[in-house]
């Protein structure tokens, strides 16, 4: 089970030592943040960049989720909190069970390869979007953009996951 702690953003890689510092050994809890890794194109070349998926949260997988708030609980506020308000709450298990098919034990989503068809139509071939294209909402080809709508932390968001292009190439070598 997946709990997620609200932080400040850009401060989820030190509250993630921080986090896995104040939780003992014995509950074999992973904290981290999720990422995706997509391609942007600079000076002419694609190039792929890491991103945040859900910048100001981290999250820690999990079997005994009452203790993790337990032990959270005890830690001055200003030191972890973002509010006063409820800090850590749980993924429901739709919700971990999608983020556990789409990111790797590292909380790092990778680029998903796909081929366009002759017929136009999009087939994924690896990555963490193979199996799921009938979640893919839309695809952006020229950003390498493909959107998934999703509900997390009980709402609905959308997803923006980075994809590479099969160039025309690869396909000839393949068919010949």
């Amino acid at each position: 089970m997946w709990c997620v702690v609200h932080v400040k953003d850009g401060g989820e890689g030190h509250m993630e030592d921080l986090v896995a510092g104040l939780l003992p050994e014995s509950l074999h809890a992973r904290c981290f943040h999720l990422t995706r890794n997509r391609r942007k194109k600079y000076e002419g070349q694609w190039q792929t960049v890491q991103e945040n998926l859900f910048p100001g949260y981290v999250f820690i997988d999990t079997d005994q989720p009452d203790r993790v708030y337990k032990e959270l609980k005890k830690t001055p506020k200003p030191k972890l909190l973002f509010s006063d308000e409820e800090y850590v709450s749980r993924l429901e298990k739709h919700e971990s069970d999608l983020m556990e098919r789409l990111a790797d034990r590292s909380g790092r989503i990778g680029i998903s390869r796909v081929r366009i068809g002759m017929d136009g139509k999009i087939h994924y071939l690896s990555g963490p979007l193979s199996g799921m294209g009938d979640m893919v909402r839309r695809v952006n080809l020229h950003k390498r953009i493909a959107e998934i709508e999703a509900e997390i932390m009980g709402r609905k968001r959308v997803l923006y996951l980075g994809i590479d292009i099969e160039s025309d190439e690869r396909r000839k070598d393949a068919a010949s």
